[in-house]
């Protein structure tokens, strides 16, 4: 052995030391760090705590109370009133001052109602424009559960991509780590090049940089996963959940699906807010019709000599009673074209439901088309490059026998090394797409799949 490679197998193996012990990873993994928690579990959490969630229930709890207000019109109001008064001093008669006589103290007492006889359906047609709100927001809320749910699906993949990125990256780094070895061997040995050490340490780093950037993935997504649960303490997948996948022959089939997809809680939602406005605008007709309503009062007055605190009606004293009734018809002839701007706006309104409603069954029936395609080619992308990992190892390992043994090169077994890596990535990337597919189509037909 020349004292040239002595000295370069000696500087190799400090290399090596360099990248082993001089900048040391991480033992502790980001996901070791947070809490695990499932997945329905942090949907759940979710659903309670994103402000999206709050404000659709705030919403339904909205639209519940304005459907209770328009039921309550076809009821009769009621109210009710009550005075005391005292009067007291003097007052000039025939030119003397006379005291005043009589029962000092008087009580006034009232009851009145009002009833809406007929108002042309106006009252019907809010009751059933309210009642469409309150299937809207229901809907409504519903899709923004199924929303939140899509989103923590995709946060939580993501966490799983990124923890099956990191430990890939780390048999990465062994098998690097491996091939420099035996690099540094065949170099100090004098039957390599000092450029096969040298390849050998950029896979070491390149090692090294994935694993860095898989942990700081990790975290990010974690970070991520943590602000949609709404969680304090910063939480991670399951590590059990990495194995799930989607099983493509449980799903329904083509047909059933797009029957889901057009009850989907879009498609439904647009439909109840077109209900709405058509309601509307049949409400907003029956100004054109007149009302007639009903009116009773009914008043008791009293006077009595001393207060009687806490009493409605005097027993024994004399009163002063009486009842009206009232009806009242209004008929609206013009009133500043006011009714006619109202009709425009209002089918404006409805012609704007009716396209948004149309728009809704084509958007379901492109995102079940093409996420049902995505979710096929994923499964396939699955199998596939589960083969070409299996093919790739082995390649791998026939070449690390080879370069022992000399019969091949260093740049053979890096490129054996790096369309492994490959592979590993590309597998990755699969299953990931495949999960979201697969929530994507649970967001759209409104509910959760095989």
């Amino acid at each position: 052995m020349t004292t040239r490679t002595t000295f370069f197998a000696a500087a190799a193996v400090a290399a090596v030391a360099a990248f082993q012990y001089g900048q040391p990873l991480h033992a502790q993994s980001a996901a070791d760090e947070a809490r695990p928690i499932a997945l329905q579990a942090a949907v759940e959490a979710a659903q309670r705590n994103l402000p999206a969630a709050v404000q659709a229930r705030g919403a339904l709890r909205a639209a519940s109370a304005q459907h209770r207000s328009a039921f309550g019109a076809f009821l009769p109001s009621l109210n009710m009133n009550a005075s005391t008064g005292r009067t007291q001093g003097a007052q000039f008669f025939q030119g003397n001052l006379v005291p005043l006589t009589g029962n000092p103290w008087n009580y006034s007492n009232g009851l009145s109602t009002n009833l809406e006889l007929f108002d042309g359906g106006r009252r019907l047609h809010e009751l059933r424009r309210t009642d469409a709100v309150l299937e809207a927001a229901d809907v409504s809320s519903l899709a923004t559960r199924f929303d939140i749910a899509l989103q923590v699906k995709q946060q939580y993949y993501a966490v799983l991509a990124a923890r099956e990125s990191e430990s890939a990256a780390r048999a990465q780094l062994e098998e690097a780590n491996a091939q420099l070895e035996a690099a540094v061997a065949r170099v100090g040995a004098g039957v390599a090049t000092k450029s096969d050490s040298l390849r050998s340490i950029i896979q070491v780093g390149n090692a090294k940089l994935a694993i860095l950037t898989a942990e700081n993935d990790l975290r990010v997504a974690n970070a991520a996963l943590t602000r949609l649960v709404g969680s304090d303490a910063t939480v991670t997948a399951e590590p059990a959940d990495t194995a799930a996948l989607p099983n493509e022959s449980a799903l329904p089939e083509l047909v059933d699906l797009e029957r889901m997809a057009m009850r989907g809680p879009a498609v439904a939602a647009a439909e109840a807010n077109l209900q709405a406005a058509r309601a509307s605008r049949r409400a907003t007709r029956t100004q054109y019709l007149p009302t007639l309503s009903m009116t009773y009062n009914y008043g008791l007055n009293q006077a009595s000599r001393q207060f009687a605190s806490g009493s409605l009606v005097l027993v024994g004293a004399e009163a002063a009673t009486r009842q009206t009734y009232n009806f009242n018809l209004s008929f609206p002839l013009f009133n500043g074209f006011t009714r006619e701007a109202q009709q425009v706006t209002v089918g404006v309104a409805v012609d704007n439901a009716v396209a948004a409603a149309r728009d809704a069954q084509l958007v379901a029936r492109q995102t079940l088309t093409q996420q049902l395609r995505l979710l096929q080619t994923a499964a396939a992308r699955v199998q596939v490059q589960l083969s070409t990992i299996e093919a790739a190892e082995e390649d791998l390992r026939v070449q690390q026998q080879r370069y022992a043994l000399g019969a091949s090169t260093a740049l053979d077994l890096l490129t054996s090394q790096t369309q492994l890596n490959a592979a590993r990535i590309a597998l990755i990337q699969a299953r990931l797409d495949a999960r979201v597919a697969k929530a994507q189509l649970e967001a759209l037909i409104g509910q959760n799949l095989p």
